[in-house]
C-alpha cells in the first residue's frame, strides 16, 4: 500500500466517523417518522442529483446526464428522469413559518417597532389607530397576508398579548421568536433551513475555503442535572439577547444597504443548547 492510498483510507475512516455522528440523530427522527432505508436513498437520488448541477458545472460546458451519473454514481436513466421533474414549490405551512419568522425578526429588529431601550415596541392593531401598528408590520412584509390570520394564530401559540385602552386595541410581543409549538410540518421547516445551513458552514470550512466560516461551541461532562439547568438558563438569556443584537443590527445594515449594486449577499447566523443522560448517544 503507497503513502498517498494509506492517508486516503485513513480520511475516508475519519469520515465515516464524522459522518456516522451527524446521521444518528436523523436516523432517528426517520425511523420515528416511518421513513425507511429504501426512502430514503430514493430520496438521495435527487439531492445527489441536485447538488451535482448546482455545485459542480464546468465553466461553458453543458452538464450532461452522463457527466452527472459520473459525479454521483445515479444511473444515468434516474438522473435523467429527475432532471426533467420540476422541484416541489413550498407548501402553504412553509410560506406561513417563513411569513411569520420575517414579520418576528423586523418586530424585533427594525428601528421604526422598537422603544428607546432597543425592546420591540406595543402596537396599535389597526394602522387608522396609530403608528406603529400590527396591520402596517404585517403589510410590510406581505400584502398577501391578512394581519387578522397571522394575529389569531400568533395568540393561540400566546406569542402575543391583545389589550384595549382608551377605546384602542394594542399588541404586545411575548416570546422574541418565532418558534412553532404545534405544528410539525412548520417545525420541519426550521429544522431543515438551520440544520442545513450549519452543515454548509461545515463542509464550507472543510473544503478548505477562506477565509473559514465561524463555527464554535462549548461541551463539558460529569455535571449535576442542577449545573446543567443553570448552564441552560445562562445560554438561553445569553444567546437570545445576542441573536436579538445581530438582528438589529442586520435589520439596520439591510436598511441602509437596499440602493446598493452589491446588495445580493445573505447571512444566516444561530445557537443551540443540548443536554443528554450518560444513557443517550
Amino acid at each position: 500500500m503507497t503513502e498517498t492510498t494509506s492517508a486516503s483510507s485513513l480520511k475516508e475512516k475519519i469520515l465515516a466517523k464524522a459522518l456516522t455522528a451527524m446521521l444518528r440523530p436523523l436516523v432517528r427522527l426517520l425511523i420515528h417518522q416511518n421513513i425507511t432505508y429504501p426512502g430514503l436513498l430514493n430520496l438521495l437520488k435527487s439531492i445527489y442529483v441536485e447538488v451535482a448541477e448546482a455545485s459542480f458545472e464546468i465553466k461553458e460546458k453543458r452538464l450532461t446526464d452522463s457527466r452527472v451519473s459520473l459525479l454521483t454514481g445515479v444511473h444515468r436513466g434516474d438522473v435523467k428522469r429527475i432532471r426533467s421533474e420540476h422541484l416541489a414549490k413550498p407548501s402553504e405551512k412553509e410560506i406561513k413559518a417563513s411569513l411569520s419568522a420575517q414579520i418576528m425578526s423586523v418586530w424585533t429588529g427594525h428601528q421604526a417597532y422598537l422603544n428607546a431601550k432597543g425592546e420591540p415596541e406595543k402596537l396599535y392593531r389597526y394602522a387608522h389607530e396609530g403608528a406603529p401598528s400590527f396591520e402596517e408590520l404585517v403589510h410590510a412584509i406581505s400584502k398577501d397576508k391578512h394581519p387578522r390570520s397571522i394575529l389569531d394564530e400568533w395568540l393561540h401559540q400566546e406569542m402575543i398579548e391583545l389589550t384595549k385602552q382608551d377605546g384602542k386595541e394594542f399588541v404586545t410581543l411575548v416570546q422574541k421568536g418565532y418558534i412553532p409549538e404545534e405544528d410539525f410540518e412548520e417545525k420541519l421547516f426550521f429544522a431543515g433551513k438551520n440544520i442545513g445551513t450549519h452543515l454548509s458552514v461545515v463542509t464550507h470550512n472543510l473544503e478548505g475555503q477562506q477565509p473559514a466560516l465561524f463555527d464554535r461551541a462549548v461541551y463539558y461532562h460529569q455535571l449535576t442535572e442542577s449545573s446543567v439547568d443553570a448552564i441552560e438558563k445562562a445560554s438561553k438569556e445569553k444567546l437570545m439577547a445576542a441573536l436579538t443584537e445581530i438582528n438589529q443590527l442586520a435589520s439596520q445594515l439591510q436598511e441602509q444597504d437596499k440602493q446598493a449594486s452589491d446588495a445580493q449577499h445573505s447571512m444566516h447566523v444561530g445557537a443551540y443548547f443540548h443536554r443528554s443522560s450518560k444513557s443517550e448517544p
